[in-house]
């Protein structure tokens, strides 16, 4: 089963040829098509955020994806330079999720998906940079 690992200049044009590259990896690993599109709706989000939020004043951001699937977990691991922002701090109840759209507060609900599909989520900053690992557990197409 190989691995992905692809190191990218921190822009959101990179979002698309990843998500090629992630379908690739899903078709390798006999994944089922809804955790690679969980995959790519995670990698999407997260991306955004760290181009969008975390990247001003740094002179050359990026960002590393790591893909790893073994006994029906995905691993997810993505690293980059950007300001330190520690996405698993967020509480689930700060997300409103029952109001009208339009009536509600601008952020957090791309998270908020993330971490629902997730099985869990994990954060550090070490050495500089953002280190969220994010497992996804799934059942091969043979169960």
């Amino acid at each position: 089963m190989p691995d992905l690992h692809v190191s990218l200049p921190a822009k959101l044009t990179e979002v698309r040829n990843l998500s090629a590259s992630v379908e690739e990896f899903g078709d390798a690993n006999r994944l089922p098509q809804p955790t690679v599109f969980v995959i790519n709706l995670a990698l999407d989000e997260l991306i955004t955020n760290a181009v969008t939020h975390g990247t001003f004043n740094v002179p050359d951001p990026t960002i590393d994806i790591h893909l790893k699937a073994e006994r029906n977990v995905v691993t997810l691991t993505m690293e980059d330079n950007g300001s330190p922002f520690d996405p698993t701090a967020m509480d689930a109840d700060d997300v409103d999720t029952t109001s009208v759209l339009e009536e509600r507060a601008v952020g957090g609900l791309g998270l908020h998906l993330v971490r629902t599909f997730a099985h869990d989520m994990a954060y550090e900053f070490v050495d500089g940079r953002n280190r969220l690992t994010v497992h996804h557990h799934f059942k091969s197409e043979s169960e």
